[in-house]
């Protein structure tokens, strides 16, 4: 198995992404708090429609934020997800990756990541691209150097991690399952993922076939209630 290589400065509890869920949660809990004391007796349907405009607000806030976070380390950018690549570029990317292997016979592992949990259904589509962003920031910090992070469909996110095998993509899934986790304990900010991993050559090379197999993977982890699943191996 490939070592794994040093993870991008800043991850762990003191990383940008988990000190803004801290701050952003503690102004919104601190307005919420002196809106309910003004409406104290009144109307509760005024309150809770405030509430929800009020969350509606953050949710734009903290992606804006995210976005400004990582445009200003340096990350490429994308104009949903300052964070993430454009999808043309990932199937590029792709190519170059199997083009190495039929080459040199060098591994990679590729990993998609599908948003799911309440932080990514509040408030409809603009819950989602908040925790597409926080997810987005989330692997930029737990991935290493080296590995890319792309967007693909509405909800889901790739990884590529050169030099890796089917174990380094499992553990870079859990490296992310880990930065969420804090930033829950953070700012309770509850975002979910369910992850499929495969690699190259264990599950074929094929760019069509492995982002099948990984899509397939993600959707049984899901369904058994596991947050990452592995691809089928290739038949020999």
């Amino acid at each position: 198995m490939a070592a794994d290589a040093p993870t991008r400065p800043g991850s762990g509890n003191g990383s940008g992404a988990g000190q803004l869920a801290r701050e952003v949660s503690s102004l919104q809990a601190s307005l919420l708090g002196k809106l309910h004391e003004g409406l104290a007796g009144g109307d509760g349907a005024l309150f809770a429609a405030a509430a929800q405009r009020l969350a509606e607000e953050f949710g734009s806030v903290t992606a804006t934020a995210v976005g400004t976070l990582w445009d200003g380390g340096g990350a490429p950018a994308a104009a949903e997800h300052p964070s993430l690549y454009r999808p043309g570029q990932m199937r590029r990317r792709l190519d170059q990756l199997l083009e190495c292997h039929r080459r040199y016979e060098q591994p990679f592992a590729l990993a998609v990541f599908d948003v799911e949990g309440p932080g990514a259904r509040d408030n409809g589509a603009g819950g989602r691209q908040t925790a597409l962003a926080v997810v987005g920031a989330a692997l930029h910090e737990s991935v290493r150097l080296v590995d890319e992070t792309f967007r693909l469909e509405e909800d889901a996110l790739c990884v590529l991690a050169p030099g890796q095998d089917t174990v380094g993509g499992v553990q870079m899934a859990e490296r992310l399952l880990l930065q969420l986790d804090d930033l829950e304990r953070a700012g309770g900010l509850r975002i979910g993922i369910s992850a499929g991993v495969v690699a190259c050559p264990e599950h074929g090379s094929d760019a069509d076939g492995l982002l099948h197999k990984a899509d397939e993977a993600m959707w049984r982890a899901r369904s058994v209630g596991q947050p990452v699943g592995v691809g089928a191996l290739q038949d020999r």
